[in-house]
C-alpha cells in the first residue's frame, strides 16, 4: 500500500477537484450563502463520500451482484434528486430586496444542504460511484479479498486519504463560488445567469449515470 501511496493521492486529487456534481452545487452554495453557510454542506460531502466508499468497500457492493435492479434503481432516484438540485439551484433567488420585500423574503426561505443532506446525496451522485469503482479495483489488491485484514487495512488508508482531499477540495469550490459571489453582488441578471449556468451543468452531470 506504500508504494501506492502517492499514485492514491494524485488520483484522489484528481477525482474530487474536477468539477462534479459536489463541486457544482459546493460553487453554487458558496456563491449564494457565504462559507460559513455552506461549512456543514462542506463537510458532508468531504466526510459522506469516504462513508459511503467503507461500506462499499467492506461489502455493501455484493449486493449490487445479489440484485442486479439495484444498480438501476439508484441511478433512476439520484438522477431525479440531481434534477430537484438543479430545479433548486436554477431558482435560488437574488439576494436583493425589492420595494415590497418579497426578495428578502425568498431569501430567508432559501437554505443550503445541511451536513445530512449532502452525505446522503453521495449515494445519488453518479461521480462519486465511478470513484468508488475505480479506487477498488485499482487501489486495493485481488489476494486482499480473501485476507479481510489486509483489506481492511487498505480501504482505512484509502478512506483518510479522501477525507484529507475531499476537505481541501470542498473548502477550495466552497471558496471559489464566495469569490464568484462578491462579483456577482446584489444583481439580479448577474445571479440569475449564474445559477442557470450550474442548474445546466449539474443536468448534464446526469448524462454519464444514464449511459
Amino acid at each position: 500500500m506504500s508504494e501506492s501511496l502517492l499514485p492514491l493521492v494524485l488520483f484522489a486529487v484528481t477525482m474530487f477537484f474536477t468539477p462534479g456534481p459536489n463541486n457544482v452545487m459546493l460553487t453554487t452554495s458558496g456563491a449564494a450563502f457565504g462559507f460559513r453557510r455552506t461549512f456543514p454542506h462542506l463537510l458532508g460531502v468531504a466526510l459522506g463520500f469516504p462513508v459511503m466508499f467503507l461500506a462499499v468497500g467492506l461489502g455493501l457492493g455484493a449486493a449490487f451482484t445479489a440484485i442486479p435492479g439495484l444498480q438501476r434503481l439508484i441511478a433512476l432516484i439520484g438522477g431525479s434528486y440531481l434534477l430537484y438540485l438543479a430545479w433548486r439551484i436554477a431558482t435560488l433567488p437574488a439576494p436583493a430586496t425589492d420595494a415590497a420585500g418579497e426578495g428578502e423574503e425568498a431569501k430567508t426561505r432559501a437554505r443550503p444542504l445541511s451536513f445530512l443532506q449532502a452525505a446522503v446525496f453521495q449515494w445519488a451522485n453518479p461521480k462519486g460511484w465511478v470513484m468508488v469503482i475505480s479506487t477498488l479495483a485499482t487501489f486495493t489488491s485481488p489476494r486482499s479479498l480473501e485476507a479481510g485484514d489486509q483489506r481492511l487495512g487498505q480501504i482505512l488508508v484509502i478512506v483518510v486519504v479522501f477525507i484529507a482531499v475531499g476537505l481541501a477540495s470542498s473548502a477550495a469550490w466552497a471558496g471559489f463560488g464566495v469569490a464568484i459571489g462578491q462579483w456577482l453582488g446584489v444583481s439580479a441578471r448577474r445571479r440569475a445567469l449564474f445559477n442557470g449556468t450550474m442548474a445546466g451543468l449539474l443536468v448534464l452531470s446526469i448524462v454519464p449515470m444514464l449511459a
